[in-house]
């Protein structure tokens, strides 16, 4: 009966210890390809820019990927070209972006195809603000559903950003 007792034993250990081996390994293998490559395509706070300045041009279907409302800003560096996601969820929400306008925008610049792209998180127009993106870049325009029952909220507030 001890001996039994002694090979269950062991064999739940073993299997605890590779287990714990595996999750270390693959761990390393992240930490690694993400030093060996600073500019990850993943969305980080600690790497939001704002952008500041003037409507260009709104294009609510872009057929320049990504695919979606692109608002090119003109900025005190240059023009900029900003994903926006969507269109349906900035009309569902009534948020209308109008050429001319000041824009404030909080996002990250993103590797995307062969260059970089501009992903807004939050997009600020007069005293209208709407977050398009989590805390972590997810869309959230893909919670459709959730929005349409009214799950998903914009802060209409002066000064919200």
């Amino acid at each position: 009966m001890k001996a039994i007792n002694l090979i269950g034993t062991s064999s739940v250990f073993l299997a605890g210890a590779l287990l714990l081996s595996t999750a270390a390994g693959a761990q390393q293998v992240r930490q690694k390809a993400q030093s060996a490559n600073p500019h990850t395509s993943a969305y980080d706070l600690t790497r939001e820019a704002v952008l500041e300045g003037t409507v260009l041009k709104y294009t609510e279907n872009s057929s320049t990927p990504p695919i979606g409302a692109h608002v090119v800003v003109q900025t005190s560096s240059g023009p900029v070209d900003v994903h926006l996601g969507d269109a349906r969820f900035l009309k569902f929400n009534k948020f209308t972006i109008t050429e001319g306008s000041s824009v404030k925008i909080i996002g990250q610049s993103l590797q995307y195809g062969q260059g970089t792209m501009f992903f807004a998180r939050i997009v600020q127009q007069g005293g209208q603000a709407l977050t398009l993106r989590s805390v972590d870049g997810a869309p959230l325009w893909l919670a459709g559903a959730r929005a349409q029952r009214g799950g998903v909220q914009k802060s209409q507030q002066v000064g919200a950003l």
